[in-house]
């Protein structure tokens, strides 16, 4: 078992950091999002979850759609959120990168506007020198904290004390955690198991105990320290099998229940025989009978910008084991 958590974690850990050289100005973000997933599906890994790269006010659950227009511009601060499944046993890691390179003109070959879902501007930013510099703070306030975390984590560590840390050292720095986003427990076939590791002190008495096995995920901001759900969904879950009318429903969720039982999905994941409308239409009745369910795609709630560090741990009697270094 340890050997798989770890086998998935270098795998993981080895494609993130991949990714984030690979990241530049005028890049699509499904190009980007492929060459992850293919790259930890070429070790014959599986995924633990659709890559996300989440784009300045958007804190996660943004992955691309089928035919994603969505550019990377200079001067942004995306999030690149992945991992990797060893027989069920995972995997998930973080990195923030603050975009660098030439913008590419966002329009297509006959000069319309090109439909960018993963960002909330028109277009590409104009970003200040003063702004790409807090960038980088906000980026660094998060790999700080969760750096500080790790030095804290051994058997017997309170949830209570995790988030303390992460909140005074954002706080030292001039920022703020997103106190509804967690880290999580993980298990054999189970990406969220249970615990969920907080970003500030709220009042618990739960422990870490030795052989426990946690994603910690700070997540810094220079808003408020809020994320609100946007009417968009990208991700989904498979929940349950449900009698359905439609024939291309029923055949799209046995596909879903065969191929994604455990882990969740995108919808470009389905695109063999169909084209996007179709799919769409097979995928309400999904919705709507909770066969499966969409995560939305989450905002800070004042647009602040958000970075995000994340590592898998295992806890130790005295200290813990990163798997994602």
């Amino acid at each position: 078992m340890l050997e798989k958590y770890e086998k998935a974690g270098k795998i993981a850990a080895k494609v993130r950091k991949q990714a984030a050289k690979k990241a530049t100005a005028g890049m699509k973000v499904i190009d980007l999002v492929n060459w992850i997933e293919s790259e930890i599906k070429s070790t014959g890994a599986g995924l633990s979850f659709p890559c996300n790269v989440s784009i300045n006010q958007i804190a996660a659950h943004y992955t691309s759609p089928p035919n994603d227009d969505t550019l990377l511009c200079e001067g942004d601060i995306v999030k690149i959120d992945l991992g990797a499944e060893v027989d069920g046993y995972i995997s998930d890691t973080a990195v923030t990168v603050i975009i660098e390179g030439d913008n590419a003109e966002p329009v297509d070959e006959e000069g319309n506007p090109l439909k960018m879902p993963g960002r909330l501007d028109d277009g590409n930013p104009t970003v200040t020198e003063d702004e790409i510099e807090e960038r980088h703070a906000i980026k660094d306030a998060s790999s700080s904290a969760l750096e500080n975390v790790i030095s804290i984590i051994k058997d017997g560590v309170s949830l209570e004390d995790i988030g303390r840390v992460v909140q005074e050292t954002m706080h030292s720095k001039g920022y703020t955690p997103i106190v509804n986003l967690s880290g999580h427990s993980l298990e054999q076939y189970n990406l969220h198991a249970g615990l969920s590791i907080p970003n500030y002190p709220e009042k618990s008495s739960v422990i870490l105990k030795e052989g426990d096995h946690v994603a910690i995920e700070p997540f810094a901001t220079n808003g408020v320290g809020m994320v609100n759900d946007i009417p968009h969904h990208y991700i989904y879950s498979y929940l349950r099998t449900r009698p359905l009318r439609q024939p291309d429903a029923k055949k799209l969720l046995k596909t879903i229940r065969e191929d994604f039982t455990y882990f969740p999905f995108a919808q470009r994941h389905l695109m063999e025989g169909y084209d996007e409308h179709k799919l769409n239409r097979a995928m309400r009745p999904l919705i709507t009978s909770r066969s499966i369910y969409p995560y939305a795609a989450l905002k800070e709630k004042t647009d602040g910008m958000v970075a995000q560090t994340e590592h898998t741990i295992i806890v130790e009697k005295d200290g813990c084991k990163v798997t994602t270094l």
